[in-house]
């Protein structure tokens, strides 16, 4: 399989290899993202959606270079994130349910030991982590308001 999921949770994108930290979601792999499992450029694609939050910063820029080096050359990352800002502004606007949701968005929702939310990101903090780690051409792929869905290449 030349496609790999990280952070596959409960919600496993099709088509991909599976993995996650935790051992009671059916990931095909489980392990640490800062330390990935596979050899060098083994995968065409990596997907991830709703990670790279739950690590504090210095351990997500160690799990995107993991994803880096992972992927082939011409390779493509897909990651989604909760857009902060957006959350943020809910935050101080709404109240009631709306506002609980909002800090929901940023700190996590604690259904699980994992389940918190340590760095928030907003599209320029994102694509900094992304060229940091050596990526290229990154693009927004969606224009939703409450998540980033960044594209970009090896």
């Amino acid at each position: 399989m030349s496609k790999l999921e990280i952070g596959s949770g409960n919600k496993p994108k099709e088509g991909y290899l599976h993995f996650d930290i935790r051992n009671n979601v059916n990931a095909d792999v489980v392990g640490d993202a800062k330390n990935l499992p596979f050899k060098d450029e083994e995968f065409s694609e990596v997907y991830s959606r709703f990670f790279l939050e739950h690590l504090f910063r210095k351990d997500a820029k160690i799990a995107l270079r993991e994803m880096y080096r992972v992927l082939k050359k011409e390779g493509t990352l897909e990651i989604i994130v909760p857009n902060i800002a957006c959350f943020c502004k809910l935050f101080l606007n709404e109240s009631g349910q709306k506002k609980e949701w909002a800090l929901n968005k940023i700190y996590g929702f604690e259904n699980y030991a994992e389940d918190h939310h340590y760095f928030g990101y907003d599209e320029e903090t994102l694509k900094n982590f992304l060229i940091e780690t050596g990526f290229r051409e990154i693009e927004r792929v969606k224009t939703e308001e409450q998540y980033l869905y960044l594209r970009a290449i090896k």
